[in-house]
């Protein structure tokens, strides 16, 4: 036990002094594996609807970042649970990436084409607003054969530490003397959707059918979308069904392909 301590307490130590540093991220990568057993971890910071910047990155094992840059960088984000916490300005704290995203998400066409494929089987995420419009995030992952996620014993001994992480975070961000400049406030991305199906498809979608789409997208269920628009969940089956008809498509998997390109045209 006293080892443990005495490596924790160094570990901590490392931190501290790095704050400011570029070194920053890494020790507070080693302070976190002491605290509990991940198998990657990704920071980065979020501004506004704009691409998040990555800071860190390390896995062990096969590299569940290959499709970083490619995928999730270009488009993908934006349909992350991550994403929506950011933009909803969500409190500070750690969160599990199956308890706040949508109820079918495990089960959605993006889980299955990016987690799913990586082999990811659990993520745990440090999430720290910075300023009015920034979001530092830590995210630790499981995809190792040997546990396919984190222990909810494990999970306690990383909250005990949660302030501490909090506050390392926050005094590095302000350490870097940041500006947080207003940026331009830009169509939520239903709206731009709807925009870009009329610009490259020339199919015509209603503010409901674009809606639907981008909450089918995200993994919502026609039970858990009725309660983000406040109808029923038949009536979201009705939009839909309108909204299949008007693609010409009969899937989620169809409506992932045909509005994924959209998606990266945009960051683009």
């Amino acid at each position: 036990m006293f080892a443990w301590e005495f490596v924790l307490e160094n570990r901590l130590a490392a931190t501290i002094r790095s704050i400011g540093s570029e070194e920053f991220y890494r020790n507070l990568a080693d302070y976190l594996r002491i605290c509990i057993s991940y198998d990657n971890i990704i920071a980065m910071i979020w501004h506004g609807t704009t691409q998040p910047l990555v800071l860190h990155t390390d896995y062990r094992g096969e590299n569940v970042f290959r499709r970083l840059e490619e995928d999730y960088l270009s488009a993908a984000y934006q349909l992350d649970p991550f994403f929506r916490l950011h933009v909803e300005r969500h409190a500070a704290g750690i969160y599990r990436l199956l308890e706040i995203a949508p109820d079918n998400f495990s089960r959605s066409k993006y889980f299955q084409w990016y987690y799913g494929d990586l082999g990811i089987t659990d993520e745990i995420t440090l999430f720290c607003p910075v300023t009015a419009q920034a979001t530092a995030t830590v995210s630790i992952g499981k995809s190792g054969p040997s546990e396919k996620s984190f222990t909810a014993r494990a999970e306690r001994r990383l909250r005990q530490h949660e302030p501490v992480f909090m506050a390392l975070i926050e005094a590095h961000w302000s350490n870097q003397s940041p500006s947080d400049s207003p940026s331009r406030p830009e169509p939520v991305l239903s709206e731009r959707l709807k925009k870009a199906m009329l610009k490259n498809h020339g199919v015509r979608l209603s503010n409901r059918q674009s809606q639907v789409a981008v909450l089918i997208l995200q993994g919502h269920s026609s039970e858990s979308a009725s309660l983000k628009l406040e109808i029923s969940p038949q009536t979201v089956k009705v939009f839909r069904k309108q909204l299949y008809k008007r693609c010409n498509i009969s899937s989620q998997a169809e409506l992932f392909s045909l509005m994924m390109p959209l998606l990266e045209k945009r960051t683009n």
